[in-house]
């Protein structure tokens, strides 16, 4: 009997993380259910436990790695079912979420792909989806002064963290993206050029050119350890890599929006990136003398990944023709 639905799980020395996500869609009740486990070159063990505890999820293990774009890509290829269900490896998935999910897309034929409502394990919402950035989003990406607004309950009142209701958006993260495989087949699969981030970006911006709707799904819910498959990176703040991360947003602008569009995106987030390394030196002397350490590192991968836009901002500006 052909599943209804596949799920891909790319993974990479994130062991008790994956046991965790894949325990969790043991536990769901509907079937049947294709699970593919992408083992990028781990070296913690990860496919010989998921074997020994999971006979039944499909493991593919790649030696070399081929970063986190290869590895969804190879086990999309892999897959039978009509959806496709990407996961990263740090979610949980709630009871009765691959049902919910199911028939999210059974009741609306014209709903291309989905996100899930996004929880982290505290039990607070995150942030889910919404409309494609601009300007202005990428200085409040870079500058932090979102996360510090949400810190306000006013704030919150009047701009609720996607997720907590029903809605059409531009794009979803891929923490959690479902799709149909018609929607893989005309617009996949995922873009290489990136380092990290902006995949799911990228093929929601395609699949919303072909026509396809986008939305989030309430009832589907999903705890996600945001930065659990990246976190323990070189030069990762916190949940975020800051480097890679800019320089992918860049990098979509340039693709979807042109060159001029991708110097105007590196000087945003250069403008919000400087903002936030100042305030960060200003509050450096009140900060903890425990956490004194930690802030000063945090604050020179966020001036590495300053540079690093300038330089690529700077190629941009000797790429245009005179």
């Amino acid at each position: 009997m052909e599943p209804e639905i596949s799920v891909v799980i790319p993974t990479r020395n994130t062991r008790g993380l994956t046991l965790s996500a894949l325990r969790s869609l043991h536990d769901q009740a509907r079937a049947p259910l294709e699970i593919i486990l992408v083992d990028d070159g781990s070296s913690d063990g990860t496919i010989e436990a998921v074997s020994e505890k999971f006979p039944s999820v499909r493991c593919l293990r790649i030696d070399v790695s081929l970063g986190f774009t290869g590895a969804v890509n190879l086990g999309v290829r892999a897959t039978t079912g009509n959806l496709i269900w990407l996961l990263n490896s740090d979610t949980v998935i709630c009871p009765d979420a691959v049902e919910l999910l199911i028939s999210n897309f059974d009741r609306d034929p014209s709903l291309g792909i989905s996100g899930a409502a996004l929880s982290y394990p505290d039990g607070a919402a995150q942030w889910s989806g919404g409309p494609f950035p601009g300007y202005l989003w990428l200085f409040g990406q870079a500058s932090g002064l979102p996360k510090l607004l949400g810190r306000v309950s006013i704030w919150r009142k009047v701009k609720p963290v996607s997720g907590t209701t029903t809605r059409e958006v531009d794009w979803v993260t891929g923490a959690a993206m479902a799709l149909r495989r018609k929607v893989w087949n005309d617009v996949g699969p995922l873009e290489d050029v990136y380092r990290f981030y902006c995949q799911d970006l990228d093929l929601c911006w395609r699949a919303k050119k072909q026509g396809w709707k986008i939305s989030i799904l309430p009832d589907v819910r999903v705890v996600h350890k945001l930065g659990g498959t990246i976190g323990s990176a070189c030069d990762a703040v916190g949940a975020v890599h800051a480097n890679h991360m800019w320089r992918d947003l860049v990098q979509f602008f340039v693709i979807h929006h042109g060159i001029r569009a991708g110097i105007r995106a590196a000087r945003s987030i250069r403008i919000g990136g400087w903002f936030r390394v100042m305030i960060r030196k200003i509050v450096a002397p009140f900060v903890a003398r425990s956490n004194r350490a930690r802030w000063r590192i945090d604050t020179r991968a966020y001036v590495k990944a300053l540079r690093e836009t300038t330089r690529t901002a700077s190629a941009l500006s000797g790429s245009q023709p005179q």
